[in-house]
């Protein structure tokens, strides 16, 4: 939930960066998602408590798997910020990662894990629900849902002039 917070502050921030009439809906959810990747990411990186409970205790070399992790989600967030023609790639990785890391959450869930600075109960359960929206978020941001898309169409945001 703590994800969904901070990609939704940071969407509402997106309107306060001028020239706010020339960005599209897209844009402005691809650099929310940016800096909530970035933000998850650092978190792993100066509080790793709460992702090492993601991981059961017989899952190898826990700790540096949250490191790794860490530092891919602030690759993804700096990847989701750039110009590129890649961009539907790195959105088709970043729902990878999404559900590859789904799995954390599923066992936070089920098998009652009290995961430090965040509610008991159903709590783990509803953030389940959520994994789709960020995962549909990845491939939508970064035009990886549009069928027939062409590198020049997806590497540069076309301003749209909002009157």
């Amino acid at each position: 939930m703590v994800f969904l917070i901070v990609l939704v502050v940071m969407y509402v921030v997106t309107w306060l960066i001028p020239p706010r009439s020339r960005w599209t809906q897209q844009a402005r959810w691809r650099v929310a998602l940016a800096l909530g990747m970035a933000f998850a990411g650092i978190s792993h990186l100066v509080m790793p408590t709460p992702f090492l409970q993601h991981l059961p205790e017989w899952a190898p070399m826990r700790s540096a798997v949250v490191f790794a992790s860490g530092l891919v989600e602030i690759a993804f967030g700096v990847a989701l910020l750039l110009r590129t023609s890649w961009r539907p790639r790195i959105g088709l990785a970043l729902a990878a990662y999404l559900v590859a890391v789904f799995p954390g959450n599923i066992y936070v869930a089920v098998a009652g894990i009290d995961v430090q600075g965040q509610p008991d109960g159903i709590y783990a359960w509803i953030r389940l629900l959520f994994q789709p929206l960020f995962i549909w978020l990845a491939l939508w941001t970064t035009g990886a849902l549009t069928r027939h898309a062409t590198p020049e169409v997806i590497a540069e945001d076309r301003p749209v002039t909002v009157r």
